[in-house]
């Protein structure tokens, strides 16, 4: 029977009391980047980043070994989002790791490009895959911009759409190619959250983008895991941007190394859910 750890805390690897030393694969997915807002001065607000996604299999690691979970990138009000971190297991950083993924870009004011998602290129495992770009803004008195969605096992997060010239907020975009959580639903309102992804259980997967906002309104916060959040509206004063969504480290082992079942128990390691 295999084990399976969702990790969603911490900067060091505690190992299990039946842990092998070697893992059957990690997973993980990068930090989502925030949306951003608007000020009365600046009127384009752009969708953040979604987090990369990066596999490797037979990763050997010792109790104590360093990890990092990458960070939800902030969704500020009238000022350009905060980039998501990055996600990475066993190593003093993502490159030195032995598997690890980029978090999203945050969306900037007044850009009419969203904010790039994790770049696989940056990436380090067997299979890696890249974060939807966040939408841009098209003009003035126009709805927030969606973010893009999460990476996957499947492929790429979805980008998130472009904001319009109306006040409706833009469509966020989903997760793992389809697979993960939907992009947030936009409108006359704040914009949607995306949606969590599913892959591994109920409750962990690759997240949705949030939508812009509308009208008056905020945009939407990216689902869990690694979904960028939506661009506010322009109001002729503050909005803010919809947050990111922290990434996840994903360990399957085989308790003691021996030949398992394809049962898995789960395990939760961390704050979040």
């Amino acid at each position: 029977m295999s084990t399976t750890i969702f990790i969603l805390s911490g900067t060091t690897f505690t190992a299990p009391g039946d842990w092998p030393g070697t893992a059957d694969s990690v997973e993980v997915i990068g930090g989502g980047g925030g949306g951003s807002g608007t000020s009365a001065a600046s009127s384009d607000a752009s969708g953040g980043g979604g987090g990369g996604y990066s596999k490797a299999l037979t990763v050997s690691a010792s109790n104590g070994a360093t990890i990092a979970v990458g960070a939800a990138g902030a969704g500020n009000s009238g000022a350009s989002g905060g980039a998501g971190g990055d996600t990475w297991f066993n190593g003093a950083n993502l490159a030195a790791s032995s598997c690890g993924a980029k978090g999203g870009a945050a969306g900037i004011l007044n850009s009419l490009t969203g904010g790039a998602g994790g770049n696989k290129t940056n990436g380090v495992g067997s299979t890696k895959n890249s974060g939807g770009a966040g939408g841009g803004s098209a003009d003035s008195l126009n709805g927030g911009a969606g973010g893009g969605g999460a990476a996957g096992s499947h492929g790429d997060g979805n980008a998130g759409t472009q904001g319009g010239n109306s006040n409706n907020g833009a469509n966020g975009g989903s997760g793992d190619a389809g697979s993960g959580g939907a992009g947030g639903t936009g409108g006359s309102g704040i914009g949607g959250t995306g949606g969590n992804g599913t892959e591994w259980d109920a409750t962990h997967g690759s997240g949705g983008g949030g939508a812009g906002g509308g009208g008056t309104a905020n945009g939407g916060p990216g689902g869990n895991y690694g979904g960028g959040g939506g661009g506010g509206t322009f109001t002729g004063g503050n909005t803010s941007g919809g947050a990111g969504t922290q990434g996840i480290i994903v360990v399957v082992y085989t308790p003691g190394g021996g030949g398992g079942s394809t049962q898995q128990q789960l395990m939760l390691i961390g704050v979040g859910s």
